[in-house]
C-alpha cells in the first residue's frame, strides 16, 4: 500500500516535470525565433549604415577641422 502510494507520487511529480519541459521547450523556441528577427534587424541596420554614411557626422567632422576656437588648459 505505502508502495502504491510512492508510486503515484512519483508519477504525479514526473508529470509536473514533463509540463515543465514542454514549457521551457515552448519558450526556447519562441526566443530563438525572436534571436533571428533581431539578427535580421540589427544586419538590415549594419547593412543600411554602411551604404549610407550620415550626413550629420561628416559636417560635425568639418566643423571641427575648421574650428578656430581652442582652449588651453591651465598649468598650476
Amino acid at each position: 500500500m505505502a508502495r502504491d502510494r510512492t508510486v503515484r507520487k512519483v508519477e504525479k511529480v514526473m508529470k509536473r516535470v514533463e509540463k515543465h519541459i514542454e514549457e521551457t521547450r515552448d519558450a526556447l523556441e519562441d526566443l530563438e525565433i525572436e534571436f533571428e528577427v533581431l539578427k535580421a534587424t540589427v544586419k538590415r541596420l549594419h547593412d543600411a549604415t554602411v551604404e549610407e554614411p550620415p550626413a550629420e557626422t561628416a559636417e560635425e567632422e568639418q566643423d571641427i577641422e575648421n574650428s578656430t576656437n581652442t582652449t588651453a588648459m591651465r598649468k598650476f
